[in-house]
């Protein structure tokens, strides 16, 4: 039987031939896609031959793939991969039989699943790339907020435009200027206390169990939220709003990198869908404050919003590079006011997370130490006076007071290191390669060429040659004069990177995380409370026994940017009922 008409007939040769040629184009593609394989898999060959450190095992077939897997599996599902790179840091003897010093750079081989990477755990190579001879961002890391902000961000800006960007924005991240908001700060960290204390029996006994990264997360958004353009959101009494959980579901969902390992997450329709309402929400709630904000920006108030600042920023190049009163504003409305709105996004994104997810480490570490505890409330009574209802006053009249905490400041630079939240990678070149020198006095020539360079930042925070006793927590090692022997390594530190792509909102963090410990430490007691969660949870303990790293059950997990376990179950008390 003749299913086609005699014209179908004719046109048959034409579909074939389509057909044909499709099957050879994709040939063509999975032959250039497994020859990449091929060159990736042999140039980490030919760096062993050279003398270069590479991790084994390493395989002409699977490259790191299963040694990764076999490490990751020594941790719970859902750790983060930070974990991985301190293991291989700590048992470095393990991976590289044959060295008599651990190498300063990490080359992991993990084709078609990610990039090839190279993670520098050198503090002196990191300075390198970053700020000696700046390399450019990968697109990776361009790609990481892509779904937030788009491409026309601090982040995916190169060095030309962001400099100039830096140069407007900088005054609005000032000290100066956060010293201005001091009674916004101290506004949003009281109601945070209050509600905390709220969560407390009078009677001095523990209170209820709940999440305590909601309520950081509540109370930064707030602050960030005015400080870079007035908008209060009172998160803290009515949130999460709108805008808080369309943010929120961006940072868990649709902060990921550009691989093989995320391509059915990005094209699923339904996934795009939601990045688009998100933004579509962002953008109803933000604009009409960014536009009334850019108008304001010639107001004479003492608290400035970043806006208001930047806004005048380009006033004064249009002023400088203007010879008549028409060009100088001449500032395009429109493309200001769509470049603005990224970065508030990014602003709102990595302004409120990373600070929310530090304080709750805070909390956990100090709760774990309670000998740090009593000293970081010392220091607190010592400074401002033994009555804590005070404290606020007095720092709404000298703001500068918050910089007169040496130890508080040691614990905060010690949760960082312990839980440091970001790292730069940079886009290798054929001209750009790192030199070191062994112990034995042999150079060597690491390359970059085809790899995406990244600032092994967790993995460094973590080393023993780096930090002495560096699974303990001990914030005295930042007090300690130089030539002890817990005097921290020039530059191995780096929570917040250097150069001129490093954190422009590091003294905001600061700041939050400064007054969040001093308004709470001596009124309450802060700890995890896993009996309760587990059973909320419905887990029996004795039969399930819950996932730990360390024995801790808090750990660093793959969600947002590397939540606490379980978003941190804690039940507070009283210190004075």
């Amino acid at each position: 039987m003749n299913f086609l008409t005699s014209g179908q007939w004719e046109a048959w040769p034409l579909v074939q031939a389509c057909i044909k040629a499709a099957f050879l184009l994709l040939g063509f593609k999975m032959g250039l896609f497994f020859f990449e394989g091929y060159q990736i898999r042999m140039k980490f060959r030919q760096m062993k031959e050279q003398g270069i450190p590479v991790a084994e095992p390493h395989s002409l077939v699977w490259g790191h793939l299963k040694m990764m897997v076999a490490i990751r599996a020594k941790f719970p599902q859902d750790a983060h991969n930070h974990y991985a790179q301190i293991y291989m840091v700590q048992n470095w003897q393990k991976f590289f039989p044959g060295f008599e010093e651990r190498p300063p750079i990490l080359y992991f081989d993990l084709w078609p699943v990610l990039d090839p990477f190279a993670f520098v755990i050198d503090p002196a190579m990191c300075q390198d790339i970053v700020q000696d001879r700046i390399q450019p961002r990968h697109p990776q890391i361009k790609h990481l907020i892509k779904y937030i902000s788009g491409a026309n961000n601090l982040t995916g800006w190169d060095q030309p435009v962001h400099t100039l960007w830096r140069s407007r924005l900088n005054p609005g991240f000032s000290a100066r200027n956060l010293q201005s908001h001091m009674p916004t700060f101290i506004e949003e960290v009281q109601l945070f206390v209050d509600l905390l204390k709220a969560k407390a029996p009078k009677d001095g006994s523990w209170g209820d169990m709940f999440q305590l990264l909601d309520r950081t997360t509540n109370m930064t958004f707030d602050i960030i939220c005015r400080i870079a353009m007035n908008l209060n959101t009172n998160e803290q009494r009515e949130g999460p709003t709108e805008l808080q959980n369309s943010m929120r579901t961006l940072v868990r969902d649709h902060v990921i990198f550009k691989n093989l390992g995320t391509l059915m997450q990005r094209m699923d329709p339904r996934w795009n869908l939601q990045a688009w309402r998100c933004n579509r929400i962002l953008r109803r709630t933000l604009m009409p404050r960014i536009q009334e904000q850019i108008g304001s920006g010639e107001q004479t108030t003492t608290q400035k919003t970043v806006i208001q600042l930047a806004t005048k920023e380009i006033s004064n190049e249009a002023t400088a590079n203007s010879s008549t009163k028409e060009k100088k504003n001449s500032l395009d409305k429109a493309q200001y006011s769509e470049d603005v709105l990224n970065l508030m996004k990014q602003f709102l994104f990595a302004g409120h997370d990373t600070t929310s997810t530090t304080i709750t480490w805070a909390f956990h570490f100090l709760a774990k130490h309670p000998a740090a505890l009593e000293q970081l409330r010392a220091e607190h009574t010592s400074v401002l006076g033994p009555d804590p209802a005070t404290a606020t006053t007095t720092l709404a009249t000298n703001p500068a007071m918050l910089n007169a905490l040496p130890y508080t400041n040691a614990v905060i630079k010690e949760v960082l290191r312990l839980s440091p939240l970001a790292a730069s990678i940079r886009r290798g070149s054929p001209t750009f390669y790192f030199t070191h020198t062994d112990k034995a006095g042999n150079t060597r020539h690491y390359p970059t060429d085809g790899f995406a360079v990244a600032t092994g930042t967790a993995a460094m925070h973590h080393d023993p040659a780096l930090f002495p006793r560096a699974d303990e927590f001990l914030p005295e090692r930042f007090l300690v004069p130089e030539g002890h022997e817990l005097y921290p390594i020039k530059h191995a530190w780096r929570p917040f990177e250097y150069g001129p792509f490093n954190c422009i909102g590091q003294d905001l963090a600061l700041m939050e995380l400064r007054l969040v410990l001093l308004l709470t430490a001596r009124e309450l007691d802060i700890e995890c409370d896993w009996e309760k969660w587990d059973a909320l949870q419905g887990r029996v303990v004795d039969d399930e026994k819950p996932p730990t790293i360390n024995g801790d059950r808090a750990y660093r997990t793959i969600h947002g940017l590397s939540y606490p376990t379980d978003e941190l179950p804690v039940h507070v008390r009283l210190r004075n009922p």
